[in-house]
C-alpha cells in the first residue's frame, strides 16, 4: 500500500468505502423486508423452508463459479457487474407483480421464488468484493482502528433501511421498498466508479491486462484457492463457523417467519414491524460499534471475537425452548443482529487479512460465498426433513428446530475454540513468505493478538493483588 496511514487520501478512501457499505445495506434494509413480507404472503410459510433451500444452493453455486475469477478479475469488476445485475434482477421481480394476472398460480410463485432466490444470492458477490477490496487497501494496523468505523456503515444503512421500511409501507404499496434498493444499488455503482479511479491513482490498484483469460486459467486459478483452503487450518476452522453461521442463521429466521405470519395479516403490516425491528437492532448494535468496537477488538483480539455469537445463539435457543412465542424469536434475530454486525463481523474481517494477499480473495470466495451458504443448505434440509418425518401436526416443526439450533451452535462453539492456535498459525505462516506486504500485514495482526493477550494477563495480576490486600 503506497497511501500514508494517516491523511487525506485514507480519508477520501475511507469515506468512499463506508458511503457504498451504507447505500447497500441502506437498500438491503428497506428493500428486503419488502421482498420477504410479499413473498411470504403470496407463496405461504409451508414453501418458505423450499425457498431458503434453493436461496442457500443459488448462494453456493454462483459463488462456487466465482471461485474461477477470484483474483483473475479486479474486485472493482466484480462489484460493478455484480451491481449492474441485480438492479435488472430487481425490476424482473416488479415486472412480475405487476403482470401477475399474465401468469398460472403456479408459475407466478415459482417466477417470484427464483427472482428471490436472485436477491437473495447476487448481493453476496458485491458484498465479499467489496471486502475484498477493503482488505487489499488498509493492513491490519490500520484495520483495527478503520474496520470498526467501516462496520458502523451497514448498521446505519440498516437503521436507515429499516426505519423506511417500517414507514413507507404506510403510504405506498409494499413494491415501493423494491424500488428503493434499486435507487440505492444504482447510487453504489456510481461511488464505485470515482473510488475505483482513485484507487489506481494511489497504486493500491491496477487496471487488469487485456488478456483473454482461457478456461484452463480459470481451473488454475480455483486449484490454486481450493490448495491453500486445505493446507491452511484456520481457513478449516473458519469453514465451520462460516457454514454453522447460516445454518444457525435459517433455523432462527424460519422460526421467525412462521411466528410473523401467525401475528400479522397483511405484508405491509409485517414489513412495518419488520422494518421497526430492523431500527431498534441496528440502533443498538451501532451504539457498540461506534463507542466499544475498536476497544472491544483490542481487547479481544480477532480470535476470541468469534466465542460470542455461538454462546448468545445457544442461551436463546434455551430461552426459546422455555418461552415460546414472538419476543423470544425476535429476541433471538436481536443478538443475532447485535453481535454479528459488531464484535463478530470486526472479527470475520480482519482475520482475512492474516491470508496471503494472493489467495486472499479466493478464500474470501470459498468461505463466505460458498461454505457459508451451504450452511444454508444444511439447515433447509434439515426443516425439510423434520416436516417430512412429522406423522401428524401435534408439534409444530418450530418447537423441534430449537433442539437442532442449539446442536449446531454447540459445533460452531467448538470450532471458534479451535481458532485460537490455527489464527497464530496461519499468520506466522504468512510472516514467512517472500511478499513484504504480507510479512507485514501477517507482523500486525499477530501484534494485535499479543496486546490483547497482554490486556488479559495484567487483569489477572491487578485481581490477584486486589485479592492480597
Amino acid at each position: 500500500m503506497k497511501i500514508k496511514e494517516y491523511g487525506r487520501p485514507l480519508l477520501t478512501l475511507t469515506v468512499l468505502f463506508w458511503i457504498i457499505l451504507f447505500l447497500i445495506n441502506f437498500g438491503h434494509g428497506a428493500g428486503w423486508s419488502g421482498v420477504y413480507s410479499i413473498l411470504i404472503k403470496k407463496i405461504s410459510t409451508q414453501s418458505l423452508s423450499w425457498f431458503f433451500l434453493f436461496s442457500a444452493i443459488g448462494s453456493f453455486v454462483l459463488n462456487l463459479f466465482l471461485m474461477c475469477f477470484a483474483d483473475l478479475l479486479s474486485s472493482e469488476k466484480l462489484v460493478q457487474i455484480s451491481f449492474a445485475g441485480f438492479i435488472v434482477i430487481l425490476a424482473a421481480d416488479l415486472a412480475v407483480l405487476d403482470a401477475q394476472a399474465v401468469f398460472s398460480p403456479m408459475q407466478f410463485k415459482y417466477l417470484l421464488i427464483f427472482l428471490a432466490v436472485l436477491i437473495i444470492s447476487v448481493p453476496s458477490v458485491f458484498i465479499i468484493q467489496t471486502w475484498n477490496l477493503i482488505n487489499k487497501t488498509f493492513t491490519p494496523k490500520s484495520a483495527a482502528d478503520i474496520y470498526p468505523l467501516l462496520t458502523t456503515a451497514p448498521l446505519i444503512g440498516s437503521i436507515s433501511g429499516g426505519f423506511t421500511a417500517h414507514r413507507l409501507p404506510k403510504y405506498f404499496q409494499t413494491e415501493s421498498l423494491v424500488v428503493t434498493w434499486g435507487i440505492c444499488i444504482l447510487a453504489a455503482i456510481i461511488i464505485t466508479a470515482v473510488l475505483t479511479r482513485l484507487l489506481r491513482k494511489y497504486e493500491i490498484s491496477r487496471t487488469q491486462k487485456k488478456e483473454k483469460i482461457s478456461p484452463k486459467a480459470l481451473a488454475a486459478n480455483f486449484k490454486e484457492g481450493f490448495h491453500h483452503y486445505k493446507s491452511s487450518s484456520f481457513a478449516l476452522n473458519l469453514s465451520v463457523i462460516f457454514m454453522s453461521f447460516w445454518l444457525v442463521c435459517t433455523i432462527i429466521d424460519f422460526c421467525y417467519a412462521k411466528t410473523l405470519d401467525k401475528t400479522y395479516t397483511t405484508s405491509e403490516e409485517m414489513a412495518s414491524f419488520y422494518g421497526g425491528y430492523t431500527t431498534v437492532a441496528n440502533v443498538t448494535a451501532l451504539l457498540i460499534q461506534t463507542f466499544l468496537g475498536s476497544k472491544l477488538l483490542k481487547i479481544t483480539g480477532v480470535r476470541s471475537g468469534f466465542l460470542f455469537l455461538p454462546c448468545s445463539q445457544i442461551i436463546c435457543f434455551i430461552v426459546i425452548l422455555f418461552s415460546p412465542g414472538l419476543f423470544p424469536i425476535v429476541a433471538a434475530m436481536f443478538m443475532q443482529t447485535l453481535i454479528g454486525m459488531s464484535i463478530q463481523s470486526n472479527s470475520v474481517q480482519v482475520s482475512f487479512n492474516v491470508f496471503a494477499r494472493a489467495v486472499r480473495g479466493k478464500i474470501r470466495t470459498l468461505l463466505e460465498g460458498v461454505l457459508n451458504p451451504l450452511g444454508g443448505v444444511i439447515g433447509s434440509a434439515a426443516i425439510i426433513i423434520i416436516g417430512k418425518l412429522q406423522t401428524n401436526d401435534a408439534i409444530a416443526v418450530e418447537r423441534i428446530l430449537p433442539y437442532v439450533g442449539i446442536l449446531f451452535s454447540g459445533i460452531w462453539l467448538l470450532a471458534a475454540f479451535k481458532i485460537h492456535k490455527s489464527y497464530i498459525r496461519e499468520a506466522e505462516k504468512t510472516a514467512e513468505c517472500n511478499d513484504d506486504q504480507d510479512q507485514k500485514d501477517a507482523r500486525e495482526a499477530l501484534q494485535i493478538e499479543s496486546s490483547a493477550a497482554d490486556f488479559w494477563k495484567n487483569m489477572k495480576k491487578n485481581l490477584l493483588k486486589t485479592k492480597e490486600k
